[in-house]
């Protein structure tokens, strides 16, 4: 018996092209996990193994990066409001090593309100405007500031304070909105000098301090349009301050109430500044005929630092004579009243003709004059400037739009 064996005809040949696109296949195939594999080792160093999706977490990784997003923040708002501490510079011996309390409105181009009060005693107004600060307060206010021996003299009108008297900066324009953006961005302090602590509780909620140099910014744990707010700044050991965002009716009340204090400032003095008077030439007695000249000699005297670029600016002096005779007063010529500069370190002699009676014993009685004298520390000029400067101020604070709410 024969076994046959039958075969099948053979098959057609394999397709070049088609070997091609499978490898092709293949090694799109390969590049595609490992492109996968790269975005999320990525995503892993930037978020960190327990992250989520959150792009705002990846945004926020660098202390810089939350910095710089408060600071876009606090740039445009309408005003800030502080609450908290602040070292016065010589008032802490007067208060027993204390700080001061503070309660301070400051507007975006840096107008403020507020007041400041040493521990147990009276609070002083105060005013910021054009760079200038003024404090305002009664007799037991400046007391506890440290300025007894003027005290008096000081209650009679609104000062203007220096920066370097009694805060080493103005305080409204270092506070202002801008201002302290610039602060908490830091662009001149280095990465490495950039630190962030344990959150900390400030009122009914935490914040996030970072530390930035000598300067403590605690950023809230609450974010808004992707940023967080500053709750709290601390200058060293100089101040704490809390801070809040006002109200849209508060910034209207605030700026109200500027435009109506404002007029205060016109008779301010600068405690810097002394002015002495000495008569030189007065009658007890007879005047012949009827007038009497009498002759003051009026000195002023800078009391701060004679490195100080005012130690050398002239001053504004108002000065007045007042004559009786018996107690009744006599008429005055036109010299006996005005405005005058004098040099510190200088002094001029001013001189006032008064008018007895023409009828009767126009000779014969009591004279008795004496000049009263007052240093401003805004001339007419300076003083126009700063309401024109109000005006305009307000005028930018209404067009700032309110900040985003929080979420």
């Amino acid at each position: 018996m024969t076994d046959s064996v039958s075969s099948l005809p053979p098959g057609p040949a394999p397709d070049p092209d088609a070997r091609r696109r499978s490898r092709r296949r293949t090694v799109l195939l390969a590049l595609l996990l490992l492109l996968l594999a790269i975005t999320g080792l990525l995503l892993w160093i930037f978020i960190g193994p327990d992250g989520d999706d959150g792009a705002d977490d990846a945004r926020g990784s660098s202390p810089r990066a939350e910095l710089t997003r408060a600071a876009g923040l606090l740039r445009e708002l309408p005003a800030l409001h502080y609450t908290g501490t602040m070292g016065i510079t010589g008032a802490q011996g007067a208060a027993g090593g204390k700080d001061a309390q503070v309660d301070l409105i400051v507007s975006n181009p840096a107008d403020a309100l507020g007041t400041l009060a040493m521990p147990s005693s009276p609070a002083l107004d105060y005013m910021g405007i054009g760079g200038r600060s003024f404090l305002r307060g009664e007799i037991g206010a400046w007391r506890a500031l440290g300025m007894a021996e003027k005290s008096k003299v000081l209650a009679e009108h609104p000062s203007m304070v220096q920066p370097g008297m009694f805060f080493s900066q103005d305080l409204a324009t270092t506070l202002a909105p801008p201002a302290l953006a610039k602060t908490v961005r830091a662009e001149d302090v280095p990465d490495e000098k950039i630190t962030v602590g344990a959150p900390v509780t400030v009122g009914d909620h935490t914040c996030t301090p970072f530390h930035v140099g000598d300067t403590t910014i605690c950023l809230s744990d609450q974010k808004t349009d992707g940023a967080r707010f500053v709750d709290r700044i601390s200058f060293g050991d100089t101040a704490v301050l809390d801070v809040e965002v006002p109200s849209r009716s508060e910034v209207e009340r605030f700026s109200a109430d500027f435009r109506a204090e404002l007029p205060e400032i016109r008779d301010a003095v600068d405690p810097r500044i002394d002015v002495t008077t000495q008569i030189l030439r007065d009658y007890k007695g007879e005047c012949a005929p009827t007038a009497c000249v009498f002759t003051a000699r009026v000195t002023v005297t800078y009391l701060g630092s004679t490195s100080e670029p005012d130690a050398s600016k002239a001053v504004p002096v108002t000065y007045s004579w007042a004559v009786d005779r018996d107690g009744t007063p006599v008429e005055l010529d036109p010299e006996c009243s005005g405005t005058l500069t004098i040099q510190p370190g200088k002094s001029k002699d001013l001189s006032c003709t008064a008018t007895g009676p023409s009828v009767g014993e126009a000779t014969r009685g009591q004279y008795r004059g004496e000049i009263h004298t007052s240093d401003r520390a805004l001339t007419k000029d300076a003083y126009q400037r700063l309401v024109r400067l109000a005006a305009d101020n307000s005028e930018k604070i209404a067009a700032l739009l309110d900040p985003p709410t929080s979420r």
